[in-house]
């Protein structure tokens, strides 16, 4: 298989980027089910999720212990520098990582990685450099779009969604 890693941005990219201000130091933010069940239907296979995000939430912890997503670096500055060291850990080089992202931060990645992919609110800049703009906006099941398109490409779809749903019925006994 190409693949080892799949680097996923937040906000913007699970979400729709939009902060929903609580009244608390802490700000919201809505994910998408849809989303999830594309990140279990990508742990069916070897790929491993990762999670690089600039901001540092409870929101995005939550959310990432629900999907069982246990590589998640938050509060990152230098996303670059970052990946590099999760190849290393990984024993991964960058024709082995996808990196989802959709913004300026995310574009010195989004240059070096073998698939780059994006969201249509991305900037034409982050488009061009892309090897796939999603249909589906970021929050709306962008991700699950690029885990499916990613999976369909790589021959690995239709056996991962068979797995999942062995998994699903097993757990529903």
């Amino acid at each position: 298989m190409r693949y080892k890693i799949f680097i996923f941005d937040v906000d913007g990219v699970f979400t729709d980027g939009g902060l929903y201000y609580l009244g608390t130091h802490e700000s919201g933010r809505k994910f998408n089910v849809r989303d999830g069940l594309g990140i279990r239907l990508l742990q069916q296979t070897s790929i491993v999720p990762v999670i690089v995000t600039g901001k540092e939430t409870d929101a995005v912890t939550e959310r990432m212990k629900v999907l069982k997503i246990t590589n998640v670096y938050q509060g990152v500055r230098d996303k670059l520098f970052t990946v590099q060291e999760i190849m290393k850990e990984l024993d991964a080089n960058f024709d082995e990582v996808i990196f989802m992202g959709d913004d300026w931060n995310d574009m010195p990645v989004l240059e070096k990685v073998e698939c780059a992919i994006t969201v249509p609110a991305a900037s034409q800049e982050i488009k061009e450099v892309c090897d796939y703009v999603t249909t589906t906006q970021g929050g709306y099941g962008a991700v699950r779009e690029a885990i499916e398109w990613v999976l369909k490409k790589e021959n690995l779809y239709e056996e991962a969604a068979k797995s999942f749903v062995a998994y699903l019925q097993k757990n529903n006994e």
